[in-house]
């Protein structure tokens, strides 16, 4: 059990989202990516989407990592956002990934957290 304070999960999140996010679920469904880790992403929506929903997740690494993730994961949690009830927070845990795109990710974070808070 991590003790009080501490970071509980298995791979570090970026600080920084991704403005583009493309699935599969339709136009306008994910908004952009809040954060990302090696294990999953936390995207912004502009609906609810119900547990356990498969997706198919494509984005785009920026530089200097420069690289196109096409990973597949299920939804395992969809909160109300803060901005208001039209906005959602949904975790979406990677199922199936590629080593070399959860690779790519690992680089991206490891990047992303060796840089000065703006």
């Amino acid at each position: 059990m991590a003790r009080e304070g501490q970071e509980r999960r298995r791979y570090p999140r970026s600080r920084r989202g991704l403005p583009v996010v493309v699935d599969e679920a339709g136009p306008g469904v994910l908004n952009h990516v809040d954060n990302i880790s090696a294990n999953g992403v936390l995207c912004h929506t502009v609906k609810p989407i119900p547990l356990m929903t498969r997706m198919r997740i494509l984005l785009e690494l920026p530089k200097p990592i420069k690289h196109r993730v096409d990973a597949e994961g299920i939804v395992v949690r969809c909160d109300p956002d803060d901005v208001g009830n039209d906005h959602f927070k949904v975790a979406i845990l990677f199922t199936k990934i590629s080593d070399e795109d959860h690779e790519a990710i690992h680089r991206f974070v490891e990047h992303d957290l060796s840089q000065p808070d703006d």
